[in-house]
């Protein structure tokens, strides 16, 4: 009885608003989260395990040019957003966005080029789609780490809710009409975040400018500050991405299929603790709750998030080829696996909230750097000899040295602030 009183009165000392924010990131992350789902279980059921590799090298080259193109800007913005004493305003970070969309088209489209040339040979229309989702990925994440910066998760949530409905919507189009392709598939993925993009930004008041010469001088603190967190952005990238790739590359789409789906329980999940560091991170950066508050409130969702993983395994070796097909079967080889080695990553992601809410922004980088080395390496030794297998045992030792540096990080980070 004392054990469950102790585990009540830690629920009852979160703050309500805590949990109030807590549950609006979260919903917002939950529809993102179950539009991906959808177009995860229609596209593996109709298109198969080669046609699902496919869409997931689209969905990684979106993401790795936004972490280059956005150089940062997307946490440095919602970190000076946050911050009660800083000059930088909503106009300097979508004006900045603006200035950073044709880096992004460039390095997409030479990215996508360059990988349907020597490995992929994709089509002309998959290769636009692909340039597209990677424009519309980057617009709509700075968007919404704008929104975020502002506090206004609401206005986010109706977004993310729009959004979800649209594509599930243009995706069973798609499916019961028998039209369903990759490259149909991903162009579903490009209205959504542009729509939404849009709204988000004449929502946020960054396109009326208050101002006179004061765009230079912003962008340069912008730009300063996002350095680290850049790195950190491409890090976590090479991290939690790049194994894909190299999936890909040296074992087919096929098999990246049916890593993707062992992935998809997990990755799905992660919301969970994104939503809640987040908040936090927010909280304490705009100065609301001091140091032991966040770490207790971090404690106890590491350890509640750890059971609902264990369960989640359970049910989903038991459902993962009733949903996505038989011929899915083979991914709950490395189910458990990777679902293991996410929790490993959820120590990671806490300890960045610190960073975020507590950390200098220059420091914020460094431990998704070193863990990216050493991802890098395990998925280049290891998947090419173990396929699947391999690219699983080694998101369980990189995401161990990832969470062991970030631990260690963090501490010396909240070392440097007075009590």
């Amino acid at each position: 009885m004392s054990a469950v009183r102790r585990l009540r009165d830690l629920w009852a000392g979160w703050a309500l608003r805590l949990r109030g924010e807590t549950l609006l990131v979260l919903l917002a992350r939950l529809t993102n989260a179950g539009a991906g789902t959808v177009l995860v279980i229609l596209t593996a059921r109709h298109l198969g395990p080669s046609g699902r590799g496919e869409i997931a090298v689209a969905f990684t080259l979106a993401w790795a040019t936004t972490n280059v193109a956005s150089l940062g800007t997307q946490t440095s913005g919602r970190i000076s957003l946050l911050r009660p004493d800083s000059t930088i305003t909503a106009h300097d970070v979508v004006s900045l966005t603006a200035a950073l969309v044709p880096l992004q088209l460039l390095l997409s489209t030479v990215a996508v080029t360059v990988l349907s040339a020597i490995s992929f040979h994709w089509s002309s229309s998959f290769i636009i789609a692909t340039v597209a989702l990677s424009m519309a990925t980057m617009v709509f994440h700075s968007a919404v780490c704008l929104m975020y910066g502002l506090r206004r998760y609401g206005e986010v949530l109706i977004a993310e809710g729009s959004l979800a409905v649209l594509q599930i919507g243009l995706l069973a189009g798609l499916f019961w009409g028998d039209r369903l392709t990759s490259t149909s598939a991903v162009t579903v993925m490009v209205v959504g975040p542009a729509l939404g993009a849009i709204w988000l930004v004449g929502r946020s008041g960054g396109l009326h400018h208050t101002g006179t010469n004061r765009d230079r001088s912003s962008w340069r603190t912008l730009l300063v500050d996002g350095l680290s967190p850049m790195a950190g952005d491409i890090s976590l990238f090479l991290a939690l991405r790049l194994n894909r790739l190299v999936v890909a590359v040296y074992a087919g789409t096929h098999s990246l299929g049916l890593f993707t789906v062992a992935l998809a329980l997990p990755e799905t999940l992660r919301v969970l603790p994104k939503a809640v560091g987040q908040v936090v991170a927010d909280r304490v950066r705009s100065g609301i709750d001091p140091i032991a508050v966040a770490q207790r409130h971090l404690r106890v969702f590491v350890v509640g998030h750890g059971l609902v993983l264990a369960v989640a395994t359970a049910v989903g070796w038991v459902l993962l080829p009733v949903i996505f097909g038989e011929g899915f079967a083979d991914a709950r080889d490395v189910l458990a696996l990777v679902t293991a080695a996410e929790f490993v990553l959820v120590i990671h992601l806490m300890c960045q909230a610190l960073l975020v809410g507590f950390g200098r922004p220059k420091g914020i980088g460094l431990p998704q750097v070193v863990g990216a080395v050493v991802m890098v390496v395990f998925d280049l030794v290891m998947i090419p000899v173990w396929g699947i297998r391999g690219a699983a045992w080694a998101c369980l030792f990189g995401f161990a040295v990832l969470a062991a540096t970030s631990r260690v990080w963090t501490n010396r980070e909240l070392q440097r602030i007075d009590p």
